[in-house]
């Protein structure tokens, strides 16, 4: 590997012994099955669509622009859906709502921690076990969830090829890195991690062949990464050295709802320039998955489906973090190209990253694993109204109100109503006369807000589906 110390070993120390014994069985057997279930898979599926969906890690509402292949091979050629909101804006919870089609309160990963995050999680019934069910090889390279101690070694079940970061905790280093390959470790030095996915992914779509496949790339950017100093603390992206200094002219796009003084607006302008910079690498492997399809033929037949898992405020409300009700935070990219999204076309009803996994099985034609949640992209229905929620605080005795656990309803007549859970506070906007939501009219319009708080405490809780 070009510019890279790469090293296979097996995590073989005490107790990991027999885990590491464990990756080794399942390989080998999962060697000696290959032949025959490539073909059967291909009898079982044949004529299915397939999919390509890319991921990436708190990119907010405004950068998907900045990015041209994203915007000439995607945007222009699939449909852009401008009200697409994280159900609950942070990484796990939402992860876990692409993976079951869930809300959090009924997926039980409330959090990026124990006890509510990677350990909460059931692998056995998600779109990825349905549809290998179903025939598909099935694929996931890079962050799947916040990992917990020896999360992410063995490949979770549904999943024919497994390439995910160890020890992914909020921050990543994107040089120097172990990653699970299909359960064997292995380590890289000085080598930028979103090449390792882009030729990996590469390597996926040119041996599926014939076969539908479900592949996930989940990069890390732009998300930030830990500082050298102190691995706590958060530093800007790190982008691919070619991208260093690309963007040193670009200003943060900021609106009357930051709050911030000249330190916090240069901080903001900072991390925006290394938080572009570091989604030109994932543009270009846009640029470079599209055309391994269009090599192989499989473009017309795949969908791709680009988005975030959720956004990041930059100090909007003096806020600098997600997992907030403010738009920046929930709302956030979605991009798909495929049979039955039209070219160039602008979607601005509201939808949710439940809504996604919804669609995937819809176009397979595959029963959803659980009670789906959310509705397909491809139907017709149009939502009057949205629910989005985060139920766990940060667990802080003396957090501030950005940390408390809140309920949120949008409508499609352009309200956006919250409830902070801990305080009782109320907040109510008109997202059409107030996008930043700057002017709280909660006490001026009184019986708006109580109207959306009975209708919120109606869904609040939702299963199967949600409005």
């Amino acid at each position: 590997m070009t510019g890279a110390r790469c090293r296979f070993h097996l995590y073989a120390c005490g107790v990991r012994l027999g885990r590491a014994a464990l990756v080794a069985v399942v390989a080998v057997a999962a060697g000696l099955a290959g032949a025959g279930a490539a073909g059967q898979r291909a009898d079982a599926a044949a004529g299915q669509p397939s999919f390509l969906h890319i991921l990436t890690d708190d990119q907010t509402i405004d950068s998907l622009r900045t990015m041209a292949k994203t915007e000439k091979l995607l945007v222009r050629r699939g449909t852009r859906f401008t009200d697409y909101n994280a159900v609950q804006p942070l990484c796990c919870p939402a992860r876990a709502s692409f993976l079951t089609g869930q809300y959090p309160h009924n997926h039980g990963v409330l959090n990026n921690q124990a006890p509510y995050g990677y350990a909460s999680m059931d692998f056995s019934r998600t779109i990825y076990t349905a549809l290998d069910g179903a025939g598909y090889r099935t694929g996931w390279i890079g962050k799947v969830l916040n990992a917990e101690g020896e999360s992410g070694i063995v490949p979770e079940p549904g999943f024919d090829d497994w390439l995910v970061p160890l020890h992914a905790e909020e921050g990543s280093d994107m040089f120097d890195y172990a990653l699970s390959d299909n359960g064997t470790i292995r380590e890289w030095t000085d080598t930028y991690q979103n090449g390792v996915y882009a030729r990996r992914a590469r390597e996926f779509l040119a041996d599926a062949g014939e076969e539908p496949f479900m592949l996930t790339l989940a990069v890390h950017s732009p998300h930030w990464s830990p500082c050298p100093e102190n691995i706590r603390r958060r530093c800007p992206p790190e982008p691919a050295p070619a991208d260093l200094g690309t963007r040193d002219g670009a200003k943060y796009p900021f609106g009357p709802d930051f709050d911030g003084n000249r330190s916090a607006r240069r901080k903001a302008n900072d991390y925006w320039r290394r938080e572009l910079e570091s989604l030109q690498s994932v543009d270009r492997i846009v640029g470079s998955l599209i055309g391994e399809l269009r090599r192989t033929g499989r473009l017309g037949d795949t969908y791709v489906i680009f988005q975030s898992d959720n956004g990041l405020l930059h100090g909007e409300h003096g806020i600098f973090d997600k997992n907030v009700p403010w738009d920046r935070s929930v709302r956030v990219p979605l991009v798909i190209r495929g049979p039955g999204f039209g070219a160039g076309v602008r979607r601005t009803d509201l939808t949710a990253n439940v809504d996604v996994p919804a669609t995937i099985l819809d176009a397979a034609g595959v029963a959803p694993p659980l009670p789906a949640d959310g509705h397909s992209l491809l139907s017709d229905h149009r939502r009057e109204v949205l629910l989005l929620e985060r139920l766990v605080g940060s667990g802080r005795p003396h957090a501030g109100p950005d940390r408390h656990p809140w309920l949120q309803l949008k409508t499609a007549t352009g309200w956006a109503y919250w409830e902070d859970t801990v305080t009782g506070r109320r907040h109510l906007y008109d997202r059409d006369r107030d996008p930043r939501e700057t002017n709280n009219l909660a006490r001026r319009k009184p019986a708006v807000a109580d109207r959306l708080a009975r209708r919120l405490g109606r869904i609040a809780g939702c299963a199967a589906t949600c409005p």
